[in-house]
């Protein structure tokens, strides 16, 4: 029997009201890989979640008005209607802020205290006046918050801490058991040569609570991301997890650190979360640059088809080299799917001119870029397809089959 694949995402903040075009380029094109896995007669498991804790929510609430909690579901229920309108097989396990799940981080923090992992101590730490909390290390970018922005000073605080130093020497070496881009793997031994205990004492209120006795510290929002891919499935480790490079040094490392450490509890079977790492590229704006809600040039997929939307996006480049928006050649892919469909529609039995052989031929050149993630060939090779064929004639038959094949494409 064909082995089931577990696939999924790094999952999102739902600290804003909509999903934006990098999100549709990561879970839409992502799940279209997977569909590709089902038509090849794998059964797939695609998990998703909100990592629903964290300052940006805070922020937010304040702009409209409303407490995090409300803030944070309606957040999520808009998320989850686009997700739907995206017409993809993600399914919702989780958000970090229900009570099921704190309790399983709590139950996290209780276990790396009985094992001697998880201490408090008073130090020198990284704290930002901007967002009114300390930061870990990891969050510390040039002497300012990765989040705000701000300098950040040094501060001398009573923190908590889990000893995540005790696990260095086994993060460098097992990266040796994992396949992730030589670069990321380069990226993680580099900051692992500089590794200190993890700060996880959040001064903040919107998040999971430390379960101490007199405790009023929260504990940081990566905490509740380290484990997640383990609750969605306790029996096996992510064959494939797809996320944004800047994550390499912070999410990644902590996720790996986490799962060792239940490893060696006892807990799961497996010592390493993600058995292979991809990291999509970044879509910028018509401008080229970043998209960003300050900047005001942030592109929404409501304003798009969303199987319009998808094509382009993957016509843009190879998935791991991402690129510019552009509209034209939203509109060359229009103008390339009515064609196509036009033609589909005109299917003859008595005059078959396209041959199963050159359809074979034309699925195996899909599925080969599919898997080394050359989408933007998976595109153009729809296109060559069509501009070869388009005066031959279809059975009713490999027409039914192209439909449904272009549909599991995009």
């Amino acid at each position: 029997m064909t082995p089931n694949k577990y696939i999924t995402v790094m999952f999102p903040y739902p600290s804003g009201e909509k999903l934006h075009i990098g999100h549709y380029y990561n879970y839409s094109i992502v799940d279209s890989y997977c569909k590709l896995q089902k038509h090849l007669g794998y059964s797939v498991f695609q998990p998703f979640g909100y990592d629903s804790f964290g300052l940006p929510t805070e922020n937010y609430a304040k702009k409209i008005g409303k407490s995090c909690l409300e803030t944070t579901e309606l957040n999520i229920i808009s998320f989850e209607n686009q997700m739907e309108i995206m017409n993809t097989s993600w399914i919702n396990k989780l958000s970090t802020h229900s009570l099921e799940y704190q309790l399983r981080t709590q139950w996290l923090f209780n276990k790396l205290l009985e094992h001697g992992l998880a201490y408090k101590a008073i130090r020198k730490q990284f704290y930002c006046n901007s967002c009114e909390t300390t930061l870990a290390n990891e969050q510390v970018e040039h002497d300012k918050c990765e989040r705000c922005g701000n300098k950040v000073i040094e501060k001398e605080l009573n923190q908590w801490f889990f000893k995540i130093t005790d696990y260095k020497e086994r993060l460098i070496k097992d990266l040796e058991l994992v396949d992730y881009p030589s670069s990321s793997k380069q990226i993680q031994i580099n900051w692992l040569n500089n590794l200190q205990d993890w700060c996880v004492s959040r001064q903040r209120k919107w998040g999971c609570p430390i379960p101490v006795e007199g405790e009023e510290d929260t504990l940081d929002t990566f905490v509740d991301s380290s484990f997640y891919t383990i609750e969605y499935d306790k029996s096996r480790p992510v064959d494939l997890y797809v996320g944004g490079i800047e994550h390499t040094t912070k999410h990644l490392i902590y996720a790996r650190f986490i799962c060792k450490f239940l490893f060696d509890i006892g807990y799961i079977d497996f010592n390493e979360p993600f058995l292979k790492v991809v990291h999509q590229g970044m879509i910028l704006g018509i401008n080229g640059e970043k998209m960003s809600k300050s900047k005001n040039n942030v592109i929404s997929p409501e304003n798009y088809d969303p199987q319009l939307l998808k094509i382009n996006l993957m016509f843009i480049n190879h998935y791991f080299e991402g690129g510019k928006w552009q509209d034209l050649a939203y509109n060359g892919v229009k103008k390339f799917r009515n064609r196509l469909f036009t033609w589909l529609e005109k299917s003859d039995d008595t005059t078959v001119g396209v041959t199963d052989l050159a359809i074979e031929s034309f699925e195996l050149t899909i599925i080969n870029y599919f898997k080394c993630w050359k989408v933007n060939k998976v595109v153009s090779e729809w296109m060559i397809f069509y501009n070869t064929n388009k005066n031959k004639t279809l059975s009713t038959k490999q027409t039914l089959y192209l439909k449904s094949f272009f549909n599991t494409c995009f």
